[in-house]
């Protein structure tokens, strides 16, 4: 999969550098960007016939028609910016699209309520030639600190907080903001004094404009820079780039525009609006790779589940071998060696009266390990069907069932089971629990190297299933063996000392392991030995039946 880029390509950069330096190069060359309406003459019109008069009207009212068209274009980009981003957020979830897209429909909404105060469609009572470069230097100001604002926000956020708060807050500070930017146009529009933002003759022509200058060289420099270092991304990159044609916004008002709609006030609005297409382009290029990458997610997605389906079908071909392969075992094996056994009985009572003590040892041996087989066999078919049923949940005593099963295992007549007081009555899986303590239980007597030995069971319950402890007081078992007691095949005695197969311990930890259940060993090695495992709740079971 081929990572998604962090930055706009190169030739982005210079296409915007370009375009920004192009109006001033070309006004240089002798094209002349300002809306001229010196030539219209105003004295006289009503002389003139009807259609006459209204293109003189239109005439000295183009500046203001380019302003118009110039100033909704800026706010038609910041509409699709905040549009793409919230689509962006839908998709990737990422906050910093949402935050930046918002900041920049802010900024693009105070241009629009500044542009219809110019036009008169918000109630104003000032003069234009004030009113529209007073409102232009508030709005200017107010859009570099609602980005900076904005950006600010996403480095100082909260990485825990919620999606819901998160889009609260969003929500909140961006009605407030709105309210605010109409609230300071409406104020603005009806005053009947506003301050002198335009001097002429001076060097810097209009004074207002240095703060929103300070502000975006500011954001350009090392803000936004550092934001992009923070969150790396095609947007975020955009957002640094943005702030060229912002800086030249501010360079044309503060130091060149002279009057209203003269070249250099066409110009600083006709790259505003170039300013905010850069992060609606970086935010479209951002879109598209992160669509892509979603794509490729499905399409890898789509693949693993293809594998699964395969492993799952090898898987259901593995176990069908695996049943067949246990059914040989508990048929097919078991009747020569069943029919072993029987010649070997036949034999011993054919020549009982010749049998030397040797041979009668013989015999002797060799139904020890037929009927040892016979064990392994059982018990490999017990181990190999662990898991495939569960059985039914029902209620079980767990101290009538350990002592049914303690009798039910015929211990020599020095064994005691012990029980402690009010052994919890449990809602459970019958069939795996029974089959652990029979195994445990069976472990301890078979073990055991005194004629003499008692068991103990004993269960508590713990916040998410129960704590059984199985406790013997037999030789113990030393700490090096106690995880190798649970393999297959595994016994601490020789097997001619200690029938078995070795696998009981095995089949204990293959059914907890099926449940997520734990077992552990607590032994000094030297005398007894405690068993402990946990259980889970009903409720656990239930959902992992239908896994």
């Amino acid at each position: 999969m081929v990572p998604a880029p962090l930055k706009m390509p190169p030739s982005f950069f210079y296409l915007v550098v370009a375009i920004c330096l192009a109006p001033y190069c070309l006004s240089l060359l002798g094209v002349n960007f300002a809306s001229d309406t010196s030539n219209v003459d105003l004295h006289g019109v009503a002389n003139l016939p009807a259609h006459q008069q209204v293109e003189v009207f239109f005439s000295h009212l183009s500046g203001a028609f380019t302003h118009t068209i110039l100033e909704w274009s800026a706010f038609c980009v910041a509409i699709l910016t905040v549009f793409l981003a919230a689509s962006h957020y839908f998709i990737s979830r990422n906050l910093t699209t949402l935050v930046i897209g918002a900041a920049l429909f802010l900024a693009g909404c105070m241009d629009a309520f500044h542009t219809l105060a110019a036009d008169r469609l918000i109630h104003a009572v000032a003069d234009n030639r004030d009113l529209i470069p007073f409102t232009w230097a508030i709005c200017r100001v107010f859009n570099a600190l609602i980005l900076i604002g904005g950006v600010s926000l996403l480095l100082t956020h909260r990485a825990k907080a919620t999606e819901t708060t998160n889009l609260k807050l969003l929500a909140v500070s961006f009605m407030a903001s709105v309210t605010v930017a109409y609230a300071i146009i409406h104020y603005s529009a009806v005053s009947s004094s506003l301050p002198q933002t335009q001097f002429p003759d001076n060097i810097i022509t209009r004074p207002y404009d240095v703060i929103p200058l300070v502000l975006y060289i500011f954001a350009g420099l090392f803000l936004f820079p550092y934001f992009y270092r923070k969150q790396p991304s095609v947007f975020a990159h955009a957002l640094v780039i943005a702030m060229i044609p912002e800086v030249l916004v501010e360079l044309h008002m503060a130091f060149g525009s002279t009057a209203l709609f003269d070249a250099h006030f066409n110009i600083a609005h006709f790259l505003k609006i170039f300013a905010y297409a850069v992060p609606f382009f970086g935010l479209l290029m951002d879109y598209i790779h992160t669509y892509e990458h979603k794509e490729e997610e499905a399409r890898a997605r789509a693949l693993t589940e293809k594998s699964l389906q395969k492993y799952t079908r090898e898987l259901e071909r593995s176990n069908k071998e695996l049943n067949e392969f246990a059914y040989v075992a508990s048929h097919d094996l078991k009747a020569p060696l069943r029919g072993i056994m029987q010649l070997a009985s036949w034999i011993e009572e054919d020549i009982k009266d010749n049998l030397e003590e040797q041979t009668r040892e013989y015999l002797h041996l060799l139904h020890n390990r037929t009927q040892r087989l016979e064990q392994l066999l059982n018990d490999l078919l017990a181990y190999s069907r662990v898991g495939r049923k569960h059985g039914d949940i029902k209620t079980i005593d767990i101290a009538e069932l350990s002592q049914e099963l303690f009798r039910l295992l015929n211990p020599p007549p020095g064994f005691t089971l012990i029980c402690d007081d009010k052994l919890p009555s449990l809602n459970t899986l019958a069939v795996p629990l029974e089959q652990i303590l029979r195994n445990l239980i069976n472990n301890a007597i078979k073990h055991h190297d005194q004629a003499e030995g008692t068991i103990h069971v004993s269960v508590k319950a713990t916040t998410d299933g129960f704590d059984f402890s199985i406790a013997d007081d037999g030789p113990g078992i030393a700490p090096q063996q106690q995880e190798r007691i649970f393999g297959i095949f595994q016994t601490l005695k020789p097997r001619d000392e200690v029938e078995g197969s070795g696998m009981g311990l095995a089949i204990v930890k293959k059914l907890l392991d099926n449940y997520h259940c734990h077992i552990r060993v607590e032994s000094d090695g030297l005398r007894g030995t405690t068993m402990h495992f946990n259980w889970p709740l009903e409720s656990v079971l239930r959902s992992s039946i239908h896994e």
